[in-house]
């Protein structure tokens, strides 16, 4: 037990994707895409239980569920090209500043304060591809609201990534050789895991290898 690939020492911690996380860069987009924004008091930002409530005039934030609500302190970080703005969350509980946090035991915090891992901490393959496109997309490209846009559509299969501003286009035809050679890696892996399946047809079996062979 505790072998290889088992996480051993991470299994008093939780997986962080199995949990419901915020993201101040979608929140900041959200509140500049509202063209009105500055002509209303609040403004209500959905979550999965509640509303974050942002107060346009004093640029406070709160996170309100049911009677209850939670101060939600804010930051704001010049981009690099000195034109841009990014925003921040801080942790309710240590302070932190953070761009996630995730809902545990109904209240939201960082992921130390949660005690979250990676799935690339617990266990490598398919769930490390997934959080590297993540990566790529969110943190690298900035493309932070794709699950806005394509709300059916889980990362490995996603296709239209916008350039950024500001990047120069050999960054981008970078980035996004990148991120094509890890959907290919993610559908090779996802075949090869369907062909050692035992309830499969050796006629399914022949179709999958065919696949993995035209990959």
């Amino acid at each position: 037990m505790g072998g290889y690939g088992s996480g051993g020492h991470n299994k008093t911690h939780r997986r962080l994707e199995n949990f419901h996380r915020i993201d101040s860069f979608s929140f900041y987009d959200y509140l500049m895409c509202d063209k009105y924004l500055f002509c209303k008091e609040t403004v209500k930002y959905p979550l999965v239980r509640g509303d974050i409530v942002y107060y346009v005039g004093e640029k406070t934030a709160e996170i309100r569920e049911g009677d209850s609500y939670t101060d939600l302190i804010l930051s704001r970080v010049p981009g690099i090209d000195g034109k841009s703005v990014r925003m921040y969350f801080h942790c309710p509980y240590c302070g932190r500043r953070v761009r996630y946090l995730y809902r545990r035991q109904e209240r939201y915090m960082c992921r130390n304060c949660a005690k979250l891992n990676y799935a690339s901490q617990q266990k490598s393959g398919m769930d490390e591809m997934r959080l590297k496109m993540e990566r790529i997309v969110e943190r690298e490209l900035g493309y932070t609201w794709w699950f806005r846009d394509y709300p059916d559509m889980p990362i490995q299969d996603l296709w239209h990534i916008p350039k950024p501003r500001y990047m120069r286009h050999e960054k981008y035809e970078r980035l996004l050789k990148e991120f094509r050679q890890l959907q290919k890696d993610y559908e090779r892996a996802f075949w090869m895991g369907m062909a050692r399946c035992s309830m499969l047809s050796d006629k399914e079996k022949v179709g999958i290898v065919n696949r993995l062979n035209s990959l």
